[in-house]
């Protein structure tokens, strides 16, 4: 590989090359993919010598490279020892596994990314970022503290951060038993069995849901949506409004307003695309074309909010420098909840219904309403994007007072 200058190389190679900057003769560098550690004094013999093969020259390997070198540098001893002397002094203290040096939990880590999203389910690298790398990461940090040395430890220690917190915790036991199985049966790390976790250690730490956990997703009335869209306007400007517009027009997951898109359909008109592809079950839903549904206000007139139509143009949540907001599912559960009709909705929806207000109401809400124009479900499930058993089984299509107004209509009462 040619020499490059300093300035050529990416941040993390810079930082590498400068760990032996102060240290006379000393320098780190790839060769052939691996890591060469020499020192070339100004008068004698030079030395140089290999890390382990696992360190590879990579930015995931940063800081474990780091270590070594500058673990052969203390062993080095101003000299007094060789460059390979210095070198096997430096593996055990490097050791993350066992007694002998085989591979980091960042390389495991680094290994389980690649599994999670290249194979299998294939996850998407914000799944990978907000459901699994909290606990891995979390998980990282109680072993470098020390305080785990097996599987089940390692869970209780971890799962301490979201102690009062059912679903995060669940989370974490199924992420954490799924990393260390993996460190456990992938051939090129063999991490002793002693780091699996089986179910009678994970069954305490996941526990049981409390009583709020099991509030069902309300459905918000069409009036108290339109309600809620002139509140959020005012509170945060006509871009929040747009977002909120685009999860009740079209009944998004509230992740995938960053991934629809204008197209042109087969009929030569414009219309509303999602790309996105939810990993449920055995199979991931397919990306679909999205179908308005207008809302009814309180004096019985439709609504159209006319997203597609607006798209091009339509206002949008600003970045600091006035670019373009990316807006995750986070963000629109954080300015939704300092919205005053918000807060009231989810209060009044859990006393007297014990249904739980939550950015997927509006997506409830547009099941129920392509519901009521008695579109065939499977229609109404492509749309949707989802199966027509989840649909049926996971989205909540009606209230008391819907179902009371159903029967009327259909009966002429």
């Amino acid at each position: 590989m040619p020499r490059r200058a300093l300035a050529e190389m990416e941040l993390w190679e810079q930082r590498l090359k400068n760990i032996t900057k102060r240290w006379a003769g000393w320098s780190v560098r790839e060769n052939k993919g691996r890591v060469l550690v020499a020192h070339r004094p100004k008068a004698g013999m030079s030395e140089q010598v290999l890390l382990p093969t696992e360190l590879r020259w990579a930015e995931q390997c940063e800081d474990d490279i780091t270590e070594w070198v500058k673990r052969i540098y203390k062993h080095w001893d101003g000299g007094e020892k060789s460059l390979k002397v210095a070198l096997e002094a430096a593996k055990p203290e490097s050791n993350k596994l066992g007694d002998t040096y085989a591979v980091t939990w960042e390389d495991i880590r680094e290994g389980y990314r690649v599994r999670c999203m290249d194979h299998g389910r294939k996850i998407a690298l914000k799944t990978w970022e907000k459901n699994y790398l909290p606990t891995i990461n979390e998980a990282l940090d109680v072993l470098a503290a020390g305080k785990a040395t097996d599987g089940p430890t390692l869970l209780r220690e971890t799962a301490k951060k979201w102690a009062d917190k059912y679903t995060m915790r669940a989370n974490c036991v199924a992420v954490l038993k799924g990393f260390l199985k993996f460190a456990v049966m992938d051939s090129r790390f063999n991490a002793p069995n002693s780091w699996l976790i089986d179910e009678f250690h994970a069954q305490p730490i996941r526990g049981e849901k409390n009583a709020e956990d099991y509030l069902e997703t309300a459905a918000l009335e069409d009036a108290e949506i339109l309600e809620l869209l002139d509140a959020v306007e005012k509170r945060w400007g006509e871009g929040w409004r747009n977002v909120i517009s685009a999860l009740v027009a079209f009944g998004l997951r509230p992740g995938e307003v960053e991934q629809i898109e204008l197209r042109t359909n087969s009929e030569g008109l414009p219309q509303m695309y999602c790309t996105n592809r939810k990993s449920g079950g055995k199979v991931k839903t397919e990306p679909r074309w999205l179908e308005e549904v207008p809302l009814t206000a309180a004096d019985g007139t439709k609504v159209e909010l006319n997203v597609t139509d607006r798209w091009a143009t339509m206002a949008w949540p600003q970045t600091r420098d006035g670019g373009r907001r990316v807006v995750s599912a986070h963000y629109i559960e954080q300015y939704l909840s300092k919205v005053s009709l918000w807060q009231q909705l989810r209060l009044e929806y859990a006393e007297e219904m014990n249904l739980a207000v939550k950015p997927y109401s509006f997506r409830n809400s547009w099941n129920t309403r392509a519901k009521a124009l008695g579109i065939p479900d499977a229609i109404v499930s492509r749309a949707f994007g989802n199966t027509v058993a989840t649909n049926t089984r996971s989205y909540r299509q009606s209230t008391d007072a819907k179902a009371r107004a159903a029967f009327r209509d259909a009966l002429g009462r």
